[in-house]
């Protein structure tokens, strides 16, 4: 029966649609002539719930059947009625049992002599409370497919226990009304379907059976169809990674395995019949998975299972409307993840780019060598948070890699141990400790793994580096608005614009740097903008000041780069010297579609006017690599000479190797441009960004160059976290099982498809993103390509005979490209194609231009035999020639990475190990300049 003025389902339906077109609870109420609390309430309904229907109210169950019987009044009944003095408590207790557990559900044990029975009253009563939330369950579950044309399935509600009493983990507690009078505006997370479907399906019916999704004969081995050569269990791994690529929902998914089936392209049993196998398959790692919960109303950790009181603030607590409410995150363990990386690429550990007496990777840093321990791994860790794409949500990971890898094996093998999902930032104490706790045990215990010689080691893991922008630096280390948090410089607050802003300039007397002993004395007195302990001090042997290093890809690629360009095209600035006008503007954005990089820079260049869409890597293309020369003509020359300064010092910081008076160097150039932004740009633009630069060379002192701690290593593996997001419900759980299921797909990958076709591992690759120059981690060398047939030009024997002894008969094999030690080289027809030149390389003899590249046969003894792959890889290249001279405004510093120069028609033949590095030519009024190419990506 309706209940009093209810409001039809249609006009609740209209006010959800005027919600959704935009329109505000005030509009809505004064079109329709609804209250406005009316309106709010069926909106937060329906965002709660997604459905506009009647539900159930909590502790009155729905009847069975909705047009109840007419009631057969007997004489007894009138008999037994007594005087209400005598009978009437007795008489609505009988009412309210009757409307609790209605006669449907009563036991035939349950009769009027029971109940009068003196039997003990609270044994009694706690039987019937059992019985009347096992009754909610079973008619609301028949309501809800009653009213399916208005609503979606809603999670099982039941009643509360009067007492307060939480027998099971399936009572609900309205948590987030009582902890948050705006808990209706929270979305909810049906994770607790997943968690707790499956234990109510068995408690419904123990008897059943799953269906099997295979054959029971399904074996991996078994062959698609007779004569092929692909097994079932490579379809599988296919499936699988095509549904992960291309984010397929389950009923997309279903529709696929429908689609496979209905062809009949495979034999029975080769074909997966339900989702059920595809999505416990993938990945091992998804079942290890732990959720961590905090309390909604103080947000303090709780773990894993929670009591019935949050120990804080003494809020009721309930694991499934935790869930329900998003009240979690989601940890992978470390030991489970650093097993399977260990056992995997256990062979380049130590296996570093290192040079004698200079800085280069991670392990050359000073703090890192005063600290080493033997059989011990370190790792650099990274806690920043990044929103999500049209979404008011945002994801907070905490990314891992091992620092005892090479660079280029280190951005292949991000840990992911920590996601946290929802709206602004996640309490830090909460959210740091599972992270501090299983590193602690590490630290300590250590754990065992197997090589793959298949020796036991035993190793322990250490947290040595923390990588954040400035603001979630502040937060990890619990710092407020003082100041530097390497120094103890404060700041100051000057005008700009409308307002205030705080600088940075350099002070007369250099401010002493923090230490992680004065730091700790700090949280006592809560000095020096610290505003109490940080989670991450109780991390073992992690100094969260030198530890926390400043990161060039906020500070300068995306701070003080796009400041800078900023101001010269400001039109507000038009009358300062250093402006730009729109013909500079035009004229730089025809030069930047001009330009052809090489593949290590990543983004092709774009306008300068689009400079609001660029990514931090085109940012750092545009201020290492083009700036130099485009803008020589269009800055004055005093202003061109400051910019210089910061150019320079970062090619040094990001230089394959530096030794220590490059070092000087660099940290005295970047204190000296920092020093001249008053004077030249104004005070109110030396900004916090400005700052952090004077102290990248101490950081590149302790921890190694720039490149060996920097966040460009985590961006695959963080873009890798946003393509596995689909939508806000149950995020982190569903981008945490897609991206194991990634990663257990690339390791299966090699093992299932060992035997396969090129064509399949190509595809194989081409889903998983797994590029083709990777392929060149087994050998030194490899083409890509089948190549050609051709012979050797006059001119080529001629520079041939000077690098390679005999003459050489026949035809050799030409090939467009080559892959030397993770670095692409291309001749200039094929960088015409692709709009990226990878011919321009220095060697120990100077600057060249790759012509072409061929293979040489070489003489060995398997010469008879079938398939010999001895070769040699010859470059022919034109030579480039330094310039006469490099101007006045380049000093010695700046021509060791910019040089002009001259082409030339000398023909060199060049092997692959005369290769020194890879180069990026530009040109600029029939000036062609060589930039040396810093370290960028993992190449």
């Amino acid at each position: 029966m309706p209940r009093r003025n209810e409001i039809p389902v249609g006009i609740r339906l209209r006010i959800v649609e005027m919600h959704q077109a935009g329109k505000g609870y005030k509009s809505i109420s004064k079109s329709l002539d609804i209250h406005l609390s009316t309106v709010r309430q069926i909106i937060h309904k329906w965002k709660r719930f997604k459905t506009v229907a009647t539900l159930p109210r909590s502790g009155r169950p729905v009847k069975n059947n909705p047009i109840p019987a007419p009631r057969k009044l007997s004489k007894d009944n009138d008999e037994q009625a007594g005087p209400a003095d005598d009978n009437g408590v007795q008489n609505i207790k009988k009412k309210i049992k009757s409307r609790i557990i209605p006669d449907v559900v009563k036991p035939e044990s349950f009769s009027s002599d029971a109940e009068s029975s003196n039997k003990d009253p609270s044994v009694s009563e706690t039987l019937w409370l059992k019985l009347a939330q096992h009754h909610m369950k079973k008619t609301c579950n028949s309501w809800i497919s009653a009213s399916q044309v208005y609503c979606r399935p809603v999670p099982t509600v039941q009643a509360e226990d009067p007492d307060n009493e939480m027998d099971d983990y399936n009572i609900v507690y309205e948590v987030g009304e009582e902890a948050d009078s705006s808990s209706t505006d929270v979305e909810e997370d049906f994770m607790a379907n997943h968690f707790f479907q499956e234990q109510i399906d068995d408690a419904e019916d123990p008897g059943h059976e799953r269906a099997q999704p295979f054959d029971p004969d399904f074996n991996q081995e078994k062959k698609i169809y007779s004569g092929s050569t692909v097994t079932a269990g490579a379809l599988l791994l296919l499936l699988l990674t095509f549904i992960l690529k291309h984010k397929l929902s389950n009923a997309a998914a279903k529709d696929l395995l429908d689609l496979l089936d209905l062809l009949n392209l495979v034999v029975p049993g080769c074909l997966p019949k339900s989702l059920q196998f595809l999505k416990n398959h993938p990945s091992q790692h998804c079942a290890e998975a732990e959720t961590h919960l905090y309390c909604p109303k103080c947000a303090s950790y709780i773990g894993v299972e929670p009591g019935n009181r949050c120990e804080v603030c003494q809020q009721r607590l309930s694991k499934r409307c935790l869930l329900e409410k998003a009240h979690y995150f989601m940890v992978m363990p470390l030991e489970i993840q650093l097993r399977n990386i260990l056992t995997r690429v256990h062979s380049k550990l130590g296996k570093h780019f290192v040079r004698d007496g200079c800085l280069s990777d991670v392990v050359t840093g000073k703090e890192y060598k005063g600290d080493r321990q033997a059989g011990s791994i370190t790792l650099t860790f990274k806690c920043d948070g990044f929103p999500l794409l049209d979404s008011k949500f945002s994801i907070w990971p905490i990314l891992c890699t091992i620092n005892e890898l090479p660079y280029a094996e280190r951005g292949r093998n991000v840990l992911l141990h920590t996601l946290w999902f929802g709206r602004g930032r996640p309490h830090v104490q909460s959210f740091f400790t599972p992270f501090v706790y299983e590193l602690h045990k590490l630290s300590s215990e250590g754990f065992r793994w197997t090589d793959g010689t298949g020796s036991e080691r035993r190793t322990t893991v250490a947290a040595k580096v923390c990588l954040c922008d400035p603001a979630s630096r502040s937060l990890v280390q619990n710092l407020q608005s003082f100041g530097c948090s390497f120094c103890y410089h404060k700041g100051e607050l000057v005008p700009k614009g409308q307002g205030f802003t705080r600088v940075y300039p350099v002070p007369t007397d250099r401010c002493d740097l923090r230490h992680v002993a004065e730091t700790a004395k700090s949280f006592q007195h809560r000095q020096t903008g610290v505003k109490g302990p940080s989670p991450l001090v109780l991390l073992p042997s992690f100094d969260i000041v030198k530890g926390s290093v400043p990161d060039y890809m906020h500070c300068f690629c995306l701070g003080v780069v796009p400041d800078f360009v900023d101001l010269w095209f400001d039109s507000d600035l038009a009358h300062k010297p250093f402006h730009l006008t729109p013909q500079h503007l035009t004229d730089l954005d025809k030069a930047l579609c001009a330009i052809q990089p090489p593949s290590e820079v990543g983004p092709g260049p774009r306008r300068v006017s689009d400079r609001k869409l660029w990514t931090a890597s085109e940012w750092r293309a545009f201020a290492l690599l083009y700036s130099p020369v485009l803008l020589e003509d269009a800055l004055p020359i005093l202003y061109h000479i400051h910019w210089m300064l910061l150019v320079s010092a970062l090619h040094i910081l990001l230089s394959p190797f530096a030794t220590q008076e490059q070092l000087s160097y660099a940290e005295s150039s970047l204190l000296q441009f920092v020093a001249q932004v008053p004077s030249l740009y104004g005070l109110e633009n030396c900004s916090f960004n400005c700052h952090l630069l004077t102290h990248l060379a101490e950081s590149a002192r302790d921890w190694g160059l720039l490149w060996a701690n920097s966040a460009f290593a985590f961006e695959g593996a963080s873009s890798r976290l946003l393509q596995m997001y689909s939508a806000s419900k149950s995020a982190s759980s569903q981008i945490f099982s897609r991206v194991f299921s990634y990663e257990d797909a690339l390791r299966r990958g090699s093992l299932v498809l060992q035997g396969a076709s090129a064509e399949m591992k190509d595809l194989f690759r081409s889903m998983t993103s797994c590029d083709v120059v990777m392929r060149s981690s087994v050998d030194s060398e490899q083409t890509l390509g089948s190549g050609s047939q051709r012979f050797l030009t006059a001119a080529e024997v001629a520079a041939l005979q000077k690098v390679h002894r005999g003459q050489h008969q026949g035809s050799v094999t030409q090939h467009k490209c080559l892959v030397h030690n993770n670095m692409l080289i291309s001749t200039p027809g094929h960088s015409a194609t692709t709009k990226r030149n990878d011919s321009v390389i220095e060697t120990s003899s100077g600057f060249a231009v790759v012509q072409s590249i061929v293979a040489l046969k070489d003489v060995c003894s398997c010469e008879e035999k079938l398939g010999c792959s001895c070769k040699t890889f010859v470059l022919f290249c034109k030579k480039l020639f330094p310039w006469r001279s490099h101007g006045a405004q380049l000093d010695a510093n700046i021509a060791e990475f910019l040089v002009r120069v001259r082409r030339s028609d000398e023909l060199c033949a060049v092997t692959c190990g005369d290769v020194v590095a890879k180069c990026f030519a530009i040109e600029r009024e029939r000036r062609v300049y060589v930039v040396k190419m810093p370290v960028f990506e993992m190449h």
